[in-house]
């Protein structure tokens, strides 16, 4: 048994803090949700699952499009025509209480009811049953209690499989709907968590998979990294599953450390390497720079520069496909005259700069020897040089200055 779980499509998401984007940067982001839910159904059709399963809020309001069904229906038309279902619960987006134009889904969607948890068996071509999925949609936009008791215990061994859109406790990426206790989900002794609302990939728990898996599409600057869905096995008794990225568009955060040495050319030219270097020929990406570290260069420049320096790398991605989108440079740069001065005064900061030039190699191997003991760091570490040693003080350095300095 294969499917994929999938969560927080948002199709037709406004995009209103966008609009200032040329025509075709802004329709490639607006176009972005539904290119990535073709891809999530192309996949599950080459990888001839069993069934999709959509953890809550396809669309982004309540008042869905009828572009955004009628999208669905012939997506979800073209996984019948491959024997594939679809078991749907709304979320809190999507909401029950909604208003919209009721379209017929094809037979194989099989959407979860408003209250009380309901339960589905899987039944595949030749009569056999595969799994039983538990979950609820949203009847309403706010659910505050938790309904994990009303989910029934797993009983038999095939598969169980539990949808749940809601906020793990002392989570805070979103507010607080249907809340839950990880413990409390193994208590069910499900194979399988299917789960939806935080947009963020995450796997809370191993065995069983106890699963975000995030929206499949990244729609502002908080939405950062790959998106996309779990492709999901059913392999020697427990469920095994990968991550498939879909994304059309990716939004990304890159750090360029400036010195003083630095002049006015080769800082650009490392704007346009850092730019080049963040190029996907899959997807569209959005990015935004943070100039940081201590330099003069930008401080006898005013602002316009940097909006001039935007412009012109913005409009060499105009007519490219796979256009790297630079839509902010922000500066957190500091002067070396005002670094200087913090070396000579008396108070923490300069105490915390001096203490890093006076750190010796062994102070650092100290430092560092805690880190080298993580099985999971030293798969990604080798040793410092000492001309490393020295490169990581100085950008520690600069990061401690930027977080105690800035406003």
């Amino acid at each position: 048994m294969k499917f994929i779980h999938c969560a927080d499509l948002h199709l037709d998401s406004p995009y209103k803090g966008l609009r200032y984007l040329p025509e075709p940067i802004l329709k490639r982001i607006q176009e972005s949700t539904f290119v990535s839910f073709r891809k999530i159904v192309t996949k599950a059709i080459v990888e001839n699952v069993n069934f999709i399963i959509i953890a809550g809020d396809l669309f982004d309001g309540e008042q869905r499009s009828l572009r955004a069904q009628s999208f669905l229906q012939n997506e979800f038309q073209r996984l019948y025509n491959h024997e594939i279902a679809v078991y749907i619960v709304h979320g809190n987006h999507d909401h029950l209480q909604g208003r919209w134009a009721h379209l017929q889904w094809p037979p194989n969607v099989h959407v979860f009811a408003g209250g009380a948890p309901s339960s589905y068996d899987v039944i595949d071509s030749n009569g056999f049953k595969l799994a039983t999925i538990h979950g609820f949609s949203y009847e309403q936009r706010v659910i505050t209690e938790n309904r994990l008791p009303l989910f029934p215990s797993k009983e038999g061994d095939d598969p169980h499989i539990g949808i749940l859109h809601g906020s793990v406790e002392g989570g805070r990426e979103h507010e607080a709907y249907a809340p839950f206790a990880i413990q409390d989900l193994f208590h069910k002794q499900y194979d399988y968590w299917a789960l939806g609302h935080i947009h963020k990939r995450s796997v809370l728990h191993d065995f069983p998979p106890v699963v975000y898996a995030g929206n499949i599409q990244g729609r502002n600057p908080k939405e950062t990294g790959p998106k996309g869905c779990e492709i999901v096995e059913w392999k020697h008794g427990r469920m095994q599953h990968t991550f498939y990225r879909s994304d059309d568009v990716c939004w990304l955060e890159e750090t360029i450390t400036l010195t003083d040495s630095l002049q006015m050319p080769e800082f650009i030219q490392v704007c346009e390497e850092v730019k080049e270097r963040c190029r996907d020929q899959e997807r569209a990406t959005f990015v935004r720079f943070i100039l940081r570290g201590s330099t003069s260069i930008l401080d006898e420049t005013d602002s316009l520069f940097l909006e001039e320096l935007l412009e012109n790398l913005q409009e060499q991605e105009l007519d490219r496909e796979a256009f790297v989108y630079p839509y902010a440079i922000r500066n957190e740069t500091t002067s070396p005259s005002y670094e200087k001065y913090l070396r000579e005064d008396s108070g923490f900061i300069s105490d915390l700069l001096k203490k890093g030039e006076e750190m010796e190699r062994a102070d650092f191997q100290e430092v560092m020897k805690e880190l080298f003991h993580q099985k999971k760091a030293r798969s990604y570490l080798t040793t410092f040089t000492e001309e490393e040693e020295k490169q990581t003080i100085e950008e520690a350095e600069t990061l401690l200055l930027h977080f105690l300095l800035k406003k």
